[in-house]
């Protein structure tokens, strides 16, 4: 069996997709060999962060950057040129194949929350997603909640729908805190105790209301407590650069942009309290990443973010700010709950795991081809 795999988001820097695949095709590529050739096809961009899976079972294929070229003709020609049994795409199926097809949809959040969303991408995400999941063979998901989803909006066959949760990245583990603390010192100019955040800045993650509750506990508990905001800023921010800029403790708000990988560890390990109050998920991975650090964390009620704790993280309402207050002056006041906390997201990360993830991919390219 012969498997194509789309990959040309790795080295875009867009997160949860990007993460997805790259785990995915370099797990693949350490399982037991099945009689399954892989290609994996990327885009220079890839090339040049890393993104080459050349080995045993898989090769790497250059495919355009450009989705006009890409989705309607390069695919279509690869495919028959490489001789394909199954292609695995992610959203978007590409056009006029003629091999079976996986496609993975990480969330149709765009279906419940279009205000968080560009016109752009609200208009290709309501024609392209819907008509890719009535023609793939099969469809994957990260999480029951977003299952769940798929099967009210697009009115699919449950059956039709496998979910493969996520998995920690083997580099979030944890470490000893003072070491932490002085690699943020030395690199960021971090210092004292903070509270983290982790995650793309946009309307859906729900930024002004935790600045919202941050500004209430230096009001009220005069919390000595930086707010650390870490991610990239991507579509729709205004608000939430503003929020930031008008902040009444600004000087205690610290935005420190895209952090690469390899120092996000530290950030969760330096962090008294890891706080991600998003109104809705696929699956919220740095909530996951904080548990694998041993972080004490809070994050929503409702979508999959409630899936994914399990139990382990303080639950709140994240549209109540009082809530998201009080849940965090719970924590920062709380040595004893801290202490249960890390220890319940150190056993809930324990449950998720990437090589997992491509086992059941696996498992699903032969149930295509079966």
């Amino acid at each position: 069996m012969r498997v194509g795999i789309d990959a040309h988001c790795i080295g875009l820097g867009k997160t949860g997709n990007e993460t997805y695949t790259y785990n995915l095709v370099k797990q693949l590529a350490l399982l037991e060999p099945d009689g399954t050739d892989y290609v994996v096809y990327v885009t220079s961009k890839a090339s040049r962060n890393g993104g080459n899976f050349a080995g045993p079972q898989s090769r790497t294929k250059l495919i355009p950057e450009t989705p006009f070229l890409r989705i309607p003709f390069a695919f279509a020609l690869e495919s028959r040129a490489d001789k394909l049994d199954v292609l695995h795409a992610q959203y978007l199926l590409p056009h006029h194949l003629r091999c079976r097809t996986v496609l993975t949809v990480h969330d149709v959040l765009y279906e419940r929350y279009p205000e968080f969303f560009t016109k752009m991408d609200l208009l290709r995400n309501k024609l392209g997603v819907p008509w890719s999941c009535r023609r793939a063979n099969h469809i994957i998901t990260v999480s029951e909640s977003s299952k769940r989803d798929l099967v009210e909006f697009y009115q699919l066959d449950p059956d039709r729908i496998t979910v493969t949760y996520h998995g920690p990245d083997d580099c979030y583990s944890p470490l000893d805190p003072e070491q932490a603390r002085e690699r943020l010192r030395t690199k960021y100019g971090l210092e004292g105790e903070f509270i983290l955040y982790v995650g793309a800045i946009q309307p859906r993650k729900n930024v002004p209301r935790l600045l919202a509750a941050f500004a209430k506990l230096k009001r009220e508990r005069r919390t000595p407590h930086k707010l650390v905001i870490v991610g990239p800023k991507t579509w729709l921010a205004t608000e939430a650069f503003r929020a930031i800029e008008n902040h009444p403790a600004k000087d205690d708000v610290v935005v420190t942009g895209y952090v690469p990988q390899e120092d996000l560890p530290f950030f969760y390990n330096a962090a008294t309290a890891f706080v991600y109050v998003s109104i809705s998920e696929g699956f919220g991975l740095p909530v996951l990443e904080a548990f694998a650090c041993g972080t004490p964390t809070i994050t929503s009620r409702g979508s999959a973010l409630e899936e994914i704790a399990g139990g382990a993280a303080v639950l709140v309402d994240p549209l109540d700010v009082s809530a998201i207050a009080s849940a965090i002056e719970d924590v920062l006041s709380n040595s004893d709950l801290r202490v249960r906390l890390r220890a319940l997201g150190l056993e809930r990360s324990t449950h998720f795991s990437y090589h997992e993830m491509a086992v059941r991919t696996q498992a699903v390219y032969r149930q295509v081809m079966s």
